[in-house]
């Protein structure tokens, strides 16, 4: 055989073996994707395929001593901003979404940092859709900025306790914007209102979430927390277990539904020594003399059975959150309501 041909038969040989080689690569990497890691993978798409939102926990109720209702909680209808879904939203509608800057600090140092404005956003893909509906309300552009950036696992609330014909027009049209949802909350409602309020203390919006549960949920929703008294002192009893809400994703990442849903279990009921009765006589007394405390003690046991202070002021106005014009009525109040003199 001539050395040509003995050439061209090593150069076949030699294709040979690099295509051999090839195709021994590629079905290592399939099967160290579908085999070895297969399992991992499939988790994966599945997490990709939904997200989930943390549903708040039900607080319990607080009663008398009789069984009469003093604090209970009632359903109260928001509108979220899940600020992620509009950003994907819009980036799907018109393309790159606009973007701002803002100095952040990163490992001690001041840099220059880029982000989707959502403002921008807002305005100019969500609140037009909603001005049509006669839906928009105003909003603090400088917070929802604050909220993107820092909270972005925390819906923005744009509307709270909303009234029944806005919550109805939410529900009759097909608002059909991403990343806005009707959400259902429960709150405090202080049933007697002023009654026993110094005795029964008042609930609030936590000072910092718990960043550790908050990643297990692509976006979360926070319980409300007992500030005062027995709201506060009996916190750990009151608060219940909270739900979760698997949403839908689509192909292109945007939720378009819900999968099913777990429903938040109740907290515990608290009951107190309390007579209800006694401690309106008791306020209605001290009432007409103007300031003053006074307890009531059944001297069999020594339970109390009322406990008044006199101004007193009314829970509710702190639920879903206090307005700083009634927070500082309240302060420069010269009866001084917020004070308890009954200890």
């Amino acid at each position: 055989m001539s050395r040509r041909g003995i050439n061209s038969r090593l150069r076949i040989q030699f294709l040979a073996l690099l295509m051999l080689i090839g195709m021994a690569t590629l079905g290592l990497r399939l099967w160290w994707i579908q085999v070895a890691h297969g399992a991992e993978w499939t988790a994966q798409l599945r997490g990709s395929s939904q997200a989930t939102v943390r549903i708040p926990s039900v607080r319990g109720e607080i009663k008398d001593r009789n069984g009469l209702t003093l604090v209970q909680n009632r359903a109260s209808y928001e509108v979220d901003f899940y600020l992620p879904e509009m950003v994907k939203g819009y980036r799907e509608r018109f393309g790159s979404p606009p973007l701002t800057e803002y100095r952040a600090i990163i490992n001690g140092m001041p840099k220059d940092q880029k982000e989707p404005d959502i403002i921008k956003i807002v305005n100019g893909g969500i609140v037009p859709r909603l001005n049509d509906l006669d839906l928009a309300r105003d909003y603090n552009a400088g917070k929802l900025q604050r909220h993107y950036r820092n909270d972005t696992e925390v819906p923005f609330s744009y509307i709270k306790d909303i009234d029944f014909p806005t919550m109805a027009k939410f529900s009759e049209h097909d608002v059909g914007l991403p990343g806005v949802d009707i959400a259902i909350k429960p709150v405090r409602s202080y049933v007697y209102g002023a009654l026993a309020a110094h005795l029964l203390g008042y609930v609030g919006a936590p000072d910092d979430i718990n960043k550790e549960e908050a990643r297990k949920f692509t976006f979360y929703q926070g319980d409300v927390e007992g500030k005062s008294n027995i709201e506060k002192s009996m916190d750990e009893y009151l608060r219940g277990n909270p739900g979760v809400r698997y949403l839908r994703r689509n192909a292109k990442g945007t939720i378009d539904g819900v999968l099913r849903e777990d429903p938040p279990k109740q907290g515990a009921n608290v009951f107190l020594t309390l007579d209800a009765r006694i401690q309106a006589i008791a306020e209605e007394a001290l009432r007409a003399v103007g300031r003053g405390g006074a307890v009531v003690v059944d001297p069999n046991n020594g339970n109390v059975l009322a406990m008044v202070s006199v101004p007193s002021f009314d829970p509710n106005t702190f639920i879903p959150s206090i307005k700083a014009k009634d927070w500082k009525a309240l302060q420069k109040d010269a009866g001084d309501p917020l004070v308890n003199r009954a200890v």
